[in-house]
């Protein structure tokens, strides 16, 4: 850094460069910054001009493009001068530890900062600042985008009615997501204009003034509006001062509503669409969105699911048993199994807080999970020894038979789903479509580790059977790597506390 920088304006208020020896190492990379007791800042370092989206030109002078005014919390409120922890710590002398403050960048994108201070003595003997501060921009929206998965991925595995289950989600963006408004809407038939489902959070904005969607009218050209007709995601930021219309500008400042995004989906066969505020101006950048339309896929999961429930006839139960014993008398070797993985996969489900109706399901999927075994020979099913490789893929397409048979039957989610995705792992090393742990659907996360379990504890016509200690030290490796890491936990819990897969048939 240049040791005599001429003073800058415009940087905010009360804060000037001042033409001041160097203080803090350009080789340090965490950034570094030290203000004196009039507010100065004397020095800052590359790491710092880069975390603040700051530049530094050939003479020494600093162009910052926005005002250090322009500092958030984590709920999206500014802090007052007064609050910022250098401030602070200037004034009364006392250190600051683990501030989390959100700042922009040249780019206007929002990004948080970990910020520690501590006083200091000048070089002229006077008082000063030095805060030393990190960017944690990934891991934190990382961390809430985790928090709001998990609450939707809850309440979809949970669910009984469709309306309900849409209330809570809505409800669930506000706590734990600490959004400031979401709400569904659905492209009200033979109109231009968006019915308002169910909301959470600062509702009243809502009720002033109309949204269309087809386009025709300037009301139509916002996010929800243009996401319902395009059937892409739409993303504003700054509301207040670049909303589509005037009145939206104004109702955004008077609500507190910074930024949105526009989340479309299908809903009982219409165009529907989530949107979400947040308080920050700048909170939707392109990490945040993808992770949210990762919950409308989740939540799209969790209304299919809803619907299909309600449809269940009274002969279910008895048509997968029908299913299941028709795979077990093809293959004596495995008779009983999808049986105990139902068992267990039930047991761990029920341990994770899942309702009772899912639960059910869980099981269910499980008893014919190996439904596409009736295409492959029974030759190879039973044969000792080892399988040639052409053989294994033979078995392999079991899962993709079981998912289009039980699809053709009209059976509810995740039954189908289960039957594809039991032998995908959570690190891609599965079959059959390699899927990660983010693609792979809860239900199937439980019984592939039921399935591993049975299959590995019991005799098979290719090797005696390996033990339930083996089992479970597979399921011990693989926790957060091949399988999913709180499903495995669960199960070695369950076997720790005694369970048994005959004790529980007996019951």
């Amino acid at each position: 850094m240049s040791p005599h920088r001429e003073p800058v304006s415009g940087i905010g208020e009360g804060l000037t460069w001042l033409a001041d020896p160097r203080y803090v190492s350009d080789q340090i990379p965490v950034g570094m910054i030290i203000i004196d007791e009039n507010l100065h800042i004397l020095d800052l370092n590359h790491a710092g001009l880069s975390i603040l989206g700051a530049t530094e030109g050939d003479d020494g002078a600093i162009s910052l493009r926005y005002p250090l005014g322009d500092v958030v919390k984590p709920d999206g409120t500014l802090f007052a001068k007064d609050e910022l922890p250098l401030v602070v710590t200037l004034r009364s002398g006392e250190e600051r530890h683990g501030v989390l403050m959100g700042t922009s960048n040249l780019h206007r994108a929002r990004r948080w900062i970990l910020v520690d201070t501590t006083p200091v003595a000048l070089t002229d003997s006077t008082r000063g600042a030095l805060a030393s501060f990190v960017d944690i921009s990934e891991a934190y929206r990382g961390r809430l985008a985790l928090e709001l998965i998990n609450a939707v991925n809850h309440i979809v595995m949970n669910a009984r009615d469709e309306d309900e289950c849409l209330q809570d989600i809505c409800e669930a963006f506000i706590s734990p997501g600490n959004y400031a408004l979401a709400w569904v809407g659905v492209a009200a038939p033979d109109v231009d204009g968006v019915d308002v489902l169910c909301a959470a959070g600062a509702r009243d904005y809502l009720t002033e003034g109309m949204i269309s969607w087809w386009g025709t009218e300037d009301s139509g050209r916002g996010p929800t509006g243009t996401a319902l007709r395009t059937g892409e995601t739409q993303t504003c930021e700054n509301l207040p001062d670049k909303a589509v219309l005037a009145t939206w500008r104004e109702r955004a400042t008077k609500y507190g509503l910074g930024s949105s995004v526009a989340l479309p989906f299908s809903y009982r066969g219409q165009r529907a669409c989530l949107t979400v505020y947040s308080a920050d101006r700048f909170w939707f950048d392109e990490m945040t969105v993808h992770s949210l339309e990762s919950v409308v896929r989740e939540m799209s999961f969790g209304l299919n699911h809803v619907r299909s429930v309600q449809q269940l006839a009274a002969a279910f139960d008895g048509t997968l048993g029908a299913l299941s014993e028709m795979t077990e008398r093809r293959d004596p070797y495995t008779a009983g199994h999808q049986s105990r993985v139902g068992i267990l996969s039930a047991a761990i489900a029920t341990r994770l807080g899942l309702g009772d109706d899912v639960v059910q399901l869980i099981q269910r999927s499980a008893e014919v999970h190996d439904i596409g075994k009736v295409a492959v020979p029974t030759e190879i099913l039973t044969r000792p020894g080892r399988l040639s490789a052409v053989e294994f893929d033979m078995v392999k397409t079991h899962c993709e038979v079981g998912h289009d048979i039980l699809m053709r039957a009209s059976l509810p989610w995740p039954i189908a789903d289960v039957a594809w995705q039991h032998h995908e792992r959570a690190d891609g090393s599965g079959y059959p479509l390699g899927l990660m742990l983010s693609a792979i659907s809860p239900p199937a996360r439980i019984v592939a580790v039921a399935d591993v379990v049975e299959a590995m504890t019991n005799h098979r016509p290719y090797r005696p059977g390996l033990g339930l200690e083996e089992a479970l030290g597979e399921i011990r490796a693989g926790a957060g790597i091949r399988y999913d890491a709180d499903v495995a936990s669960v199960c070695l819990t369950l076997f720790a506390e005694g369970f048994s897969f005959d004790a529980v048939a007996r019951e």
